[in-house]
């Protein structure tokens, strides 16, 4: 086992090269170049930009709002974990977990390379694979469940900026984003509580089109992965999922918060507006999942701008504000990524050499 475990971590360093980390950075750097040309272009108000008396209150909640966000993720590892893991191992698999999300299309998420840094952390083979697959599923159920509840407080309208709802075809990218989250929640879904070994089965038969064939090992390592998760939590008590779903809200909703927080420290919102912001960000996520750059990266500059300018109305605010927005919700992991990445990979040598002498 520690060897085909030090094997992975091989197999993991080689494959993370600098541009990996470069890239997304350039991207973002597009974005925000391109937002500031087109407000240069459009002409800037010769008013400076001015922040609201109580600007470090707001500052300080979207440091603490980062700080939140990452404790319920790691809070939600330990549920699922089932294992007494350390303060900093649950820092680390969180850091890295998110890392690797932020240097791969949006789409792809780094859920494939968690099952290694969970189980390299000393939980199980099994039991990391069904915690990478219960928080995926917990993560999309909840995305799913939000829209018809902010239906509830907003009009659909509402949710997407008047100026921009034909233009850019953010409807139509939404729709597609919900349409492929649900189908696979409800993959999820029946693979953990439904019919596990069915599945397997309908995966099988689904992937043996001709056209789809390449794709058959993937798909049916996923549908055997999902099946290992329903056995894995098969008993569990109500607390445990309380917990889970209490856990999984306070990521998300803690994460949409943060850009209300930064527009703050330029401009008050209403009650109405912070609920108008937050539900937009929700859209941006599903938005982000069609995306094809390494965590949205440089789309995510421009939707925010977007979506959200209606209560930007100062000049540079909302370069200024998309850029904090983006640096605690993204490239915080980037760095904290190239930061600890190699610590892991050292260590992992290390326990290999450990191994070879014994």
């Amino acid at each position: 086992m520690a060897q085909t475990n030090t094997t992975s971590s091989q197999s993991l360093e080689s494959n993370f090269k600098p541009m990996m980390v470069i890239w997304p950075i350039l991207f973002g750097l597009i974005g925000v170049g391109y937002m500031l040309w087109r407000e240069m272009r459009t002409g800037i108000p010769q008013e400076p930009l001015t922040m609201v008396q109580y600007w470090w209150f707001f500052a300080l909640i979207v440091v603490l709002l980062t700080l939140f966000k990452d404790f319920a993720g790691m809070y939600r590892l330990r549920v699922m974990s089932g294992a007494p893991l350390t303060f900093r191992q649950l820092f680390r698999i969180r850091m890295l977990y998110e890392f690797t999300s932020a240097v791969t299309p949006s789409a792809a998420g780094g859920s494939s390379l968690e099952v290694l840094f969970i189980h390299r952390e000393g939980v199980k083979v099994s039991r990391a694979t069904s915690m990478t697959i219960l928080a995926l599923f917990m993560d999309e159920l909840l995305m799913i469940g939000f829209f018809p509840l902010l239906l509830i407080f907003i009009p659909y309208n509402q949710l997407f900026p008047s100026e921009v709802f034909f233009g850019y075809g953010y409807l139509w990218l939404f729709l597609v984003g919900y349409l492929m989250k649900f189908v696979w929640v409800t993959i999820l879904f029946m693979g953990i509580f439904v019919k596990p070994s069915i599945l397997v089965k309908i995966i099988g038969a689904v992937f043996s089109i001709k056209f789809l064939r390449k794709y058959r090992m993937r798909a049916l390592r996923t549908a055997v992965e999902i099946r290992q998760c329903a056995k894995e939590i098969r008993g569990e008590s109500i607390g445990y999922w309380l917990r889970l779903s209490a856990s999984t809200a306070g990521i998300w909703i803690f994460r949409f918060l943060i850009a209300n927080a930064a527009i703050m420290i330029f401009n008050p919102l209403s009650y109405m507006d912070n609920v108008v912001c937050f539900a937009r960000q929700y859209i941006l996520g599903i938005i982000s999942m069609v995306v094809p750059t390494p965590g949205g990266s440089g789309f995510a500059e421009l939707m925010f701008n977007d979506f959200l300018i209606e209560y930007i109305p100062q000049a540079l605010s909302a370069v200024v504000i998309a850029s904090i927005w983006r640096l605690f919700t993204y490239y915080y992991y980037l760095i904290a990524g190239v930061i600890i990445l190699p610590q892991w990979f050292g260590k992992s040598k290390f326990i290999q050499k450990r191994h070879e002498s014994n």
